[in-house]
Order: structure tokens, then C-alpha cells, then sequence
């Protein structure tokens, strides 16, 4: 037996385990809230409450070993209340009443009692009924041994012998009950003060469906699609997203904005869609508003100039001033490093640092971090049309249409497609020719290049290429125009007229499982809908010296693959490789009113958002594989307590009203389908058919089984591969 040490930060420990406890109890009391209402409802009408459990308390046998069903329970009055091993739910187990339709008639059995005969000279009330609630005289069969339905009734206490309206309360109580606690989570949460990513638009992508709208940088999103109300507290990474992906392939998504002035510009915008192999995503090409201080754990991108800045930049390290000019935000700092894209820069940098004990020691240093050079292959791709101009640009105002081809740029051929930011340097400012060829014919077209604000080479997978000086966006076509001598394609031996049609990145020495599994996936295909050449382009920004990338290229109806490094070129990018933090705003209400009224539409909107969502989901027009199981709402929980107490209790609201609408969803098994049941016997005096009713509740309990599995299996994919 030895003795054994463990250096650990009591600090990290302790706010991880607030962190476990915090997302363990609010999910606990989400499922707690949904019985407890049930129950509550359950004994004023006056039914016995035989079981009160959070988590299913199922006995479980592994290899001859029967683990413990629950995790602690005590028997109080008539009811034991407790928490079950499985924490996916909870019940409350009434007299007469079961889940399990197998046990049902064993159940009925159970709740007959002999009728007690009324003494004529007697008050007329009988001695068995201590409940406020006259016997509901149902009938039940006659049995082998003889019993008649005139000898026996309902226990007056079961939940079968209480009336329709009665037994509906009861189903529906547990629905009721998480939606006036999803408002009490969001009422709390909003007097508190709710941190959140503000919908202020940081970027847009250049050539997005965004960008071609004409929405401006530095604008507020207040409005995302029809139904939602104007608010100027939206979640950038929780409305927005949410309504970018629930919109249908090819449907526009309303945006209403407001500028800094307050004056509102609204938007019709339909999302591009990318369909690759595991994800289905929208894209606006919006991207969240930054500040001026490096992100928490990388702060640079690697291989980026930012990356090589001397003295090395830290994370948490805030940017003040660039060659002496003051900065304040993420706007500034990013039109100057557009407009000084070639200098070597010096940026004031202001550094907080641990001392002794819990002083902090803030000083202020001066980092220099040179021009950040492109890395490509040596490709020259072939140029495709012009797929957009951006309202208000230079282009529009020159007259380019959409299906142009770009041929020269002041008397010069194109060359290059992807450096189009780099030929126009020189003209910024300037009228110069640009000659297209429209519908066969050249057209010769004089216009303005203005000078970048924003960064070019700025791409998600299925972008085209952009000049942000003109306002146009162009696609790239995927065959090779010429190979540059000397460069990585020229030295592995890629042609002129190979067409690219998938690429992949691969660790030169794969070290560990996760690395050696990374070099066994399978490549992304290229197209113009999905991932473009851009993203080829866009990897070789970031990928590390250990990493290769792997092109395959088709030539002659034959398939190639070339292993390539790419390297340092004379264009030159003005994104230097800066990580930034996302900004966060937190909004407190004024009054407990206000947020009462806050958390009330907060609800509405969650439950409204959940009904959209399953029914794009039932109707196939969103796949089931967006839907997350008890592991992603863990992790999502967990992420949010992070964030603090509000931001969980936000998430709750949210939960607690998905759990309202998912149960009250019209399937056997859940409460919705009790519900069914109920109506039908309210509009035909029966209960519905036994037979007919045990087939159904058990297609329900199957099908939620596999989809519990099924969920489930996603998550842990999700989470751990």
C-alpha cells in the first residue's frame, strides 16, 4: 500500500464541480417539476400516489450481477419517493394506472373492491368513500370465479375511476407545470442578467448570401424570420442559428437590421446549403462581432504571422493601438490592418498576469508581427462567372451582370483568379478597364476599385471567390489553367487540364489513434454547391508543418491523388492570423415585470421554435440525425453553466419547454397519447378498445426505444469520435 500525491488547482476542481452539479440538478428538477405536477393534480382529485420517482427505477442485471435499481428512496405516508438508476425521465406511479400495458389487467384486478350496500335509514353516504370525489361506478367484467359487476367497482381512490376532465388534468398537469416553470427559469434568469453573444454582425463573409444582400458590418440583427418579435438582445449563436437552420432548402429568411443611426433595413435572404457526408448546415455568412482581446486558448492561428509576432502574443492579451493609433473595437482594428496589409506592424498590447497570490500584474508591451504571406500549391485554376454583386458596390454602379467572365484588369490578362485582391491594389481608388466576356462578346467596363475595409480570402466551404474593392463574387472553376514551375503541384507532377475532384489533409507521421483515424477518413469532394475550390485554398492557410495535403485530380478518366505542401507565396493576406474573443453583453431587466413579460415570450418562442422543428422533422424536411439525446443536452447544459447561473437557467426554459411539447405529442406511451385516449372516450362514452389501446401503447414505448437508442448512438458519436 503506498501513499500517493496529486497536484491539482482546488479553483479548476471546485468550478467543475459546480459546473456537474449545477447542469445534474437543474435537469433533474426539469424532469422533477414535470411530475410534481402530475402528482399535485393526482391527490387533489383525490387518486392514490403510490410511487414519486425522478429516474427509472428498473432493476438491471449485467453477467449475473443485479445492480441497484435506485439511488436512494423513503417511504413517506402512502407514497415512495425516490431517484431510479436510469436518469432518462421520471414517473408517478398511481393506483390503477401503468405504463407497461402488459401489466394492465393485473393492475385493473388489483383496484376492484366490493361495492359496500348504502343503508337506506343512513345519510346515503358510503363508509369506504374518504375521498372528496363521489365512486366512479365503472363497470368491470365478471371474472371466472363468479364475481359480478353488480358485487364490485372501482376503488374510488384509482386513477381509472375518476371522470374524463379528471383523469385529463391529471395527464396534462406535468405539461402545464414546465411551462410555468420555463417562465419562471427565464424570469429569474432575466432580473439576474443574461450574458449572451449579441446579433451584431462582426463580417460578412465575402460572396455569402449576406455579403450579395448588401448587410453591413457593425449593424444589429433584431428581427430573424416572420414570426419572431424585434428584440435587440438576440442570441447570435442561439436565434440566429437556430433560424438559419430551420428555414427549408431554398426558402428566404427574413433579417431585419438596425444601424447605428437606428434606422431598420429588412432583408429577404435565402441561406446557402451545404450537404456533405455527417452535417447538413445553412449558412448566411454572418459572423459574430469580436473584441480587441486574443481568445482564452489559442491565440493565434498556427503558422499565421500573428503566430511568429515578437515577443510571443498571449492569450487574454487585449490590442490597444496599431503603429500608435488607438483601437476600441474589432472594426477598427480590422480596416487597418486591411489598409496596412503590407506593413510590418506594431501593436500596443495591454497583458494581465498572475502574481503571487491573487494580485494581478497588468503591463503594457509593444509586439511587432510582420505581413502574412498566402501559402499555396502552384495552381492557377481556371476562372469562372460572376455569381453576385453586391448592392451599392462599384460594380454594380460599372453595370456587371451575373454570368460575366472576367478576362482583363487594366489591360491585363487575369492570371490568377484566386490573387484578384492583389492585382487591384494598385488601382484602389482609380478608374481602370475591366474587359468581360458577356453571352460570347467582349464588353469593356470602367470602374472604381474602393479600398478593402474587410478582409478577402475570407471563405466557408461552399464560398465563391470575391473582391471586396469591386463588390463581385465569381466561381473558380476546379480545372487546373497551368501549373507555376518550381512549386509543390509543378514538383509532384499535377498538369494543365487535370481537374481537381477531392482533397483531404493527412499528418505526414500519424502519432496516436486519433491522428492515424483523421488520415483514414474519407476525402471531401469538390463541387460548386457544396465544398468549392476556395476551401482547398482555405486549408492551406492552416495547415500545420506536420500536415500534408492530399489532391485528387482526374486526368484522362483516370483518378490521381498527389501529396502536397503548400508554401509561402507573394500575395499577401491582411488577415494576420489574430484569434479574437466574441463579444458578450449582458442584458438585466429593470423591473420583475419586465421580467415576467421577457420570460413568457421567451417560452413562447422556445415551444414555438420546438413544434416547427418536429414538424420539418416528421414531414423529412430536416433530417433526423439533428436531433440530440441526453448526452448533447448534458454537454449543452454543461456548456452554459460555464457561462453562469443565468445562462443555464436560459437553457432550462428552453428545455423545459421542449419537454412540454415533446410529451404532449399525440403518441401512445406519453401524455399526449394518454391524452388521446381520454378525448376519445370523453366524445364516445367507452374507453377505447383494451385490445386495440395495449397494440398501440406498445408500437409507442418500441419506436421511443429505438429512437432513444438511436439519439443516443448519435451522441456518442458526436461526442467521442
Amino acid at each position: 500500500m503506498g501513499l500517493y500525491l496529486i497536484a491539482f488547482n482546488i479553483q479548476a476542481f471546485s468550478d467543475r464541480a459546480w459546473q456537474i452539479g449545477s447542469v445534474a440538478a437543474g435537469l433533474g428538477f426539469v424532469i422533477f417539476v414535470h411530475e410534481l405536477g402530475h402528482f399535485l393534480v393526482a391527490k387533489w382529485f383525490g387518486v392514490k400516489c403510490e410511487k414519486f420517482y425522478v429516474g427509472f427505477d428498473v432493476p438491471i442485471k449485467i453477467f449475473g450481477f443485479q445492480l441497484p435499481s435506485k439511488l436512494c428512496h423513503f417511504q413517506w405516508g402512502e407514497t415512495e419517493y425516490g431517484v431510479g438508476i436510469i436518469p432518462l425521465g421520471g414517473y408517478v406511479k398511481m393506483l390503477g394506472q401503468d405504463d407497461d400495458p402488459r401489466a394492465a389487467q393485473a393492475e385493473m384486478e388489483r383496484i376492484r373492491v366490493k361495492k359496500v350496500k348504502d343503508d337506506p335509514t343512513a345519510s346515503g353516504e358510503s363508509d369506504h368513500n374518504t375521498s372528496h370525489d363521489a365512486p366512479q361506478t365503472t363497470s368491470v367484467s365478471a371474472d371466472p370465479g363468479g364475481r359480478s359487476d353488480e358485487e364490485y367497482e372501482l376503488d374510488p381512490r384509482s386513477f381509472p375511476a375518476k371522470s374524463v376532465p379528471q383523469r385529463m388534468g391529471i395527464i396534462s398537469a406535468g405539461v402545464i407545470m414546465n411551462l410555468v416553470f420555463a417562465v419562471v427559469f427565464a424570469s429569474f434568469a432575466f432580473r439576474a442578467g443574461v450574458p449572451y453573444t449579441p446579433c451584431e454582425v462582426g463580417g460578412v463573409v465575402p460572396g455569402s448570401p449576406a455579403w450579395m444582400n448588401g448587410i453591413e458590418p457593425a449593424s444589429r440583427i433584431v428581427q430573424v424570420g416572420d414570426r419572431e418579435q424585434r428584440k435587440s438582445f438576440l442570441r447570435f449563436t442561439w436565434d440566429l442559428s437556430n433560424g438559419v437552420n430551420m428555414v427549408d432548402d431554398g426558402e428566404a429568411l427574413r433579417i431585419v437590421t438596425q444601424d447605428a443611426a437606428g434606422k431598420e433595413h429588412s432583408y429577404s435572404i435565402v441561406p446557402s446549403t451545404i450537404n456533405i457526408p455527417g452535417q447538413k448546415r445553412r449558412l448566411l455568412g454572418i459572423a459574430p462581432a469580436q473584441t480587441c482581446t486574443l481568445a482564452p486558448e489559442k491565440p493565434t492561428f498556427t503558422g499565421s504571422a500573428a503566430a511568429s509576432a515578437s515577443p510571443e502574443l498571449k492569450s487574454g492579451d487585449t490590442i490597444t493601438a496599431v503603429n500608435g493609433t488607438a483601437v476600441h473595437n474589432a472594426y477598427e482594428l480590422n480596416k487597418m490592418l486591411a489598409r496596412d496589409f503590407d506593413k510590418s506592424l506594431t501593436l500596443s498590447i495591454e497583458r494581465s498576469e498572475q502574481s503571487s497570490g491573487d494580485d494581478t500584474n497588468k503591463t503594457t508591451l509593444d509586439v511587432t508581427i510582420e505581413p502574412n504571406r498566402i501559402r499555396g500549391l502552384g495552381l492557377v485554376m481556371k476562372a469562372g462567372p460572376i455569381v453576385g454583386i453586391r448592392p451599392g458596390s462599384p460594380a454594380e454602379a460599372a453595370g456587371f451582370q451575373a454570368g460575366d467572365l472576367i478576362e482583363t484588369i487594366a489591360g491585363q490578362p487575369l492570371g490568377d483568379p484566386m490573387s484578384l485582391p492583389t492585382q487591384l491594389r494598385p488601382y484602389h481608388e482609380q478608374e481602370i478597364e475591366i474587359q468581360v466576356r458577356r453571352k460570347e462578346e467582349p464588353v469593356t467596363l470602367r470602374v472604381t476599385p474602393r479600398t478593402p475595409t474587410e478582409f478577402d480570402w475570407t471563405f466557408s466551404e461552399n464560398s465563391p471567390m470575391a473582391s471586396v474593392a469591386l463588390g463581385l463574387a465569381f466561381q473558380i472553376d476546379r480545372e487546373v489553367q497551368s501549373v507555376i514551375e518550381g512549386s509543390p503541384a509543378d514538383q509532384a507532377g499535377i498538369q494543365a487540364g487535370d481537374v481537381a475532384v477531392a482533397f483531404k489533409a493527412l499528418y505526414d507521421n500519424p502519432k496516436d489513434r486519433a491522428e492515424r483515424s483523421a488520415n483514414n477518413e474519407q476525402p471531401l469532394k469538390l463541387d460548386d454547391t457544396n465544398v468549392a475550390w476556395t476551401a482547398v485554398f482555405n486549408a492551406c492557410q492552416y495547415l500545420p508543418e506536420e500536415v500534408s495535403l492530399n489532391l485528387s485530380v482526374q486526368r484522362g478518366g483516370q483518378l490521381q491523388d498527389f501529396k502536397l505542401k503548400p508554401i509561402p507565396t507573394d500575395d499577401l493576406n491582411p488577415d494576420r492570423g489574430l484569434r479574437l474573443t466574441m463579444k458578450s453583453e449582458t442584458y438585466v431587466a429593470q423591473t420583475w415585470s419586465e421580467a415576467v413579460s421577457l420570460g413568457a415570450g421567451r417560452t413562447w418562442e422556445d415551444a414555438n421554435r420546438v413544434v416547427l422543428f418536429l414538424k420539418k422533422l416528421v414531414t423529412g424536411r430536416i433530417a433526423l440525425t439533428n436531433v440530440g439525446g441526453p448526452l448533447v443536452i448534458a454537454a449543452v447544459a454543461g456548456s452554459e453553466a460555464s457561462e453562469g447561473l443565468p445562462r443555464l437557467l436560459i437553457f432550462l426554459t428552453f428545455l423545459s419547454a421542449n419537454l412540454a411539447v415533446v410529451n404532449f405529442m399525440p403518441i401512445p406511451a406519453l401524455d399526449g397519447g394518454h391524452f388521446i385516449f381520454l378525448l376519445w372516450e370523453g366524445i364516445s362514452g367507452k374507453p377505447v378498445n383494451e385490445r386495440v389501446q395495449i397494440a398501440l401503447t406498445l408500437a409507442g414505448v418500441g419506436c421511443l426505444l429505438c429512437l432513444m437508442i438511436f439519439v443516443v448512438g448519435l451522441d456518442i458519436n458526436r461526442l467521442f469520435f
